[in-house]
């Protein structure tokens, strides 16, 4: 129900919205504020000065967009300050916004909202003055005056009433916050574990670089560093596709080394030049401290590049981290990540010599270094799990030695901030991996402030990170421990039973074909005589495409999401996730996944809880028995589920006489219509083969693959 209201609530807003737009279809005099909008649409020369055509039509415009977004400089240069006066005037990023830019998008509203972290970037313009002056902190210029740093608006309103949000959402593994968190921020932020603790490419590792060094003579950066930089950029978009990715170094002068090193790279293999595009929702980028606030993506790779100069000696010179403000220039760059941060340099902890220094930026990233060769030890305290059991209550600590008893590694207390999971159970196999976490009644549950905060909100954040939660009342164990006890096993062995392991195999779950190698892929010659030269010997189905306007609409003539994706699902499963939220991006106006879209699918799911089962990254409907393969096909080969290629391999195995595994892989691929089996869909091939003699439906006989005899 607390949802419920939620989408209610935006339903009624659209709704309203919708009825008062004004009908472009009417007679107009001409002169109105239609007319002039329409007679400006239809011209093709002497087009009226935006500022002038909002001045014409204030009423019109807040009409058709009520809440405008815009620069406060825009707002000055746009929005007459008689003509236009808003409600409420919000400021985002508001540490960043000088003052004196604020003023006119403030004297607009009758109230203000300013939303900041002190903690970040102030106003700055250090590399255009260090530009224009050939100043640059890449060099010895120790007594550059660091004058770019202005008073904000968000200093200026310090004395005003504050609100302080403490929940921590971006960060996927809590690696990526637990420093900032501790050393920033002070353990104020309430941050959320993740599911899985170790695993390669999650979290914050650090990557030294022997041989680099700093070439301050000839403004060259740190080269050696930029090119294993360029390395992994490679490397990323070759594991993991999917992943969104972006650079950051200290300063312009490695900004540019690390350019020029993918430039590089890029002319002598090509075959990656599609993740460069600057129209994807999250395109890569290449930035430095200056310029990096606001921009989050899925990993980042941090280029130090000040080191040792070539003859061995260290200025502990760090740029713009040297200067007033350096660690919060650093604490922006360490949090930019969601999955994964790379550290890369040439220096160690020891070689910051903070007897040496007196800023509090370089001492600063000497402990993160240290943060990111060691880990939660180097912060005094254990990120995931403590090092002695502890119990909230003699409640928790009855469940943890019945589950113990029982067999089950489980730890407590799993987290790094205020908030905790009560206890989590370790998969029997998978090294640091948790299959179900464990919430008791007990002291976390009790310290949210709210109904929805305690039963919802915390829940919905952990499952988003890949948890999965059963939660246990202190009356009902306490009145029947046999009977709680038992569904608490049930709800373990499903857990274990059901637990995909994407994160582990994510290079081979997200791996993209790739052409770069004749050896990565088995060529196909459709010249060939094959039985799919005949038809659809097979009696696969035909492709279909779901049809959603048979479907019921609310009284405002919208679909609803959930009947959306129970059609998707019924008629497609299994259907890959990032398929359907592409289907149904259209529904709200775009051509692409959106945040915004995959947010209302998210939702739509978690509503259909109960009729539709998500496997990994694949939905089914609830009670599906078996699945129906359709040709041709469209899809990506990761966006088709083992399960669905061992069905089709298992209606090839009983129509062909003798096939080998190899064979098999060959003919499932054209089946699909793929014309060479790359490294990506073997892979995915031979998964599904090792499926189906799993299920006992195939068996290797003497070099060949054979329906099991029943």
């Amino acid at each position: 129900m607390d949802k419920i209201q939620f989408e209610i609530a935006k339903a009624r807003i659209r709704s309203k919205l919708i009825n008062d737009l004004p009908s472009l279809q009417r007679f107009t005099s001409g002169v109105d504020e239609i007319g002039i909008l329409k007679r400006e649409l239809g011209k093709q020369r002497r087009i009226m000065p935006i500022r002038k055509l909002f001045h014409e039509i204030p009423n019109l415009l807040l009409t058709l967009k009520p809440c405008l977004m815009m620069s406060p400089l825009s707002v000055s240069l746009f929005l007459e300050a008689d003509t236009y006066q808003f409600d409420t005037v919000i400021f985002d990023e508001a540490s960043q916004v000088c003052t004196e830019n604020a003023i006119g998008a403030i004297s607009r509203g009758k109230q203000v909202i300013i939303a900041g972290d002190s903690k970040q970037l102030p106003p700055t313009n250090f590399f255009s003055v260090s530009t224009s002056s050939d100043n640059d902190f890449d060099t010895d210029d120790d007594e550059y005056d660091d004058t770019g740093a202005y008073e904000s608006i968000l200093d200026e309103a310090g004395l005003l009433p504050e609100r302080t949000l403490l929940w921590h959402y971006r960060s996927r593994h809590e690696h990526l916050i637990a420093f900032s968190n501790a050393e920033i921020y002070k353990n104020s932020l309430i941050t959320f574990p993740a599911n899985i603790e170790k695993v390669p490419d999650n979290g914050v590792e650090y990557i030294f670089v022997r041989d680099g060094f700093y070439d301050r003579g000839g403004k060259k950066g740190n080269v050696n560093e930029a090119q294993k930089v360029a390395e992994l950029v490679f490397d990323h978009f070759q594991k993991h596709p999917q992943r969104s990715l972006g650079v950051i170094a200290f300063g312009e002068v490695q900004q540019l080394a690390i350019d020029t090193a993918i430039r590089e790279m890029r002319l002598r293999n090509q075959n990656f030049e599609s993740f460069f595009k600057e129209d994807s929702e999250e395109p890569f980028f290449i930035k430095n401290l200056e310029n990096v606030q606001g921009d989050e993506r899925d990993t980042i790779i941090f280029s130090i590049g000040y080191a040792k100069d070539a003859n061995g000696v260290f200025r502990m010179n760090f740029g713009p981290l040297s200067k007033s403000g350096g660690e919060r220039r650093l604490n922006v760059a360490i949090t930019r990540a969601k999955y994964n941060v790379k550290l890369v340099g040439s220096i160690m902890p020891t070689d910051i010599d903070i007897d040496r220094i007196s800023s509090d930026g370089p001492k600063l990233l000497r402990a993160y270094i240290d943060f990111a060769i060691n880990g939660a030890e180097s912060l005094g305290r254990e990120v995931t799990e403590l090092d002695v059991t502890e119990y909230d209550s003699p409640f928790e600590e009855a469940v943890y030695k019945f589950l113990d008893r029982k067999g089950y590694k489980v730890a407590t207390q799993v987290g790094c901030s205020g908030y905790r999971i009560d206890m989590a159970v370790k998969h029997p196999t998978l090294s640091g991996v948790y299959v179900l976490g464990i919430e008791c009644d007990g002291a976390t549950y009790h310290s949210a402030r709210t109904a929805r905060e305690r039963d919802r909100l915390r829940q919905e954040v952990l499952e988003n990170m890949g948890w999965k939660i059963y939660r246990i009342w202190s009356t009902d164990w306490i009145k029947d421990p046999v009977t709680e006890g038992a569904h608490l096993i049930a709800a373990i062995n499903d857990a274990i039973a059901n637990y995909d392991d994407s994160m582990s195999n994510e290079a081979s779950n997200e791996a993209r074909e790739d052409d770069s190698d004749a050896e990565d892929f088995v060529s196909i010659n459709r010249k060939e005589t094959s039985i799919t030269d005949y038809g659809n010997p097979y009696g696969f189905a035909a492709a279909l495409t779901t049809d959603l306007s048979a479907l019921p609409r609310n009284t405002s003539g919208y679909l609803d999401i959930t009947d959306c994706i129970l059609a998707y699902v019924n008629n497609e499963f299994p259907i890959h996730y990032e398929l359907l939220c592409q289907h149904l991006a259209p529904l709200y106006g775009n051509e692409k996944a959106t945040i915004k879209v995959r947010r209302e699918v998210d939702y739509g799911i978690n509503r259909l809880h109960g009729k539709i089962i998500r496997k990994g990254d694949f939905l089914f409907p609830k009670g599906w028995e078996k699945i129906t393969v359709r040709v041709p096909n469209s899809r990506k080969i990761n966006h088709i589920s083992i399960e669905e290629l061992a069905e089709a391999m298992n209606t090839i195995l009983n129509t062909v006489v003798g096939i080998t595994r190899e064979g098999l892989c060959v003919e499932t691929t054209r089946v699909y219509g793929w014309q060479r089996m790359t490294k990506g869909i073997g892979a995915s091939m031979n998964a599904a083969c090792d499926l189906l003699v799993q299920q006992g439906r195939a068996q290797e006989l003497d070099g060949k693959i054979v329906p099991k005899e029943s």
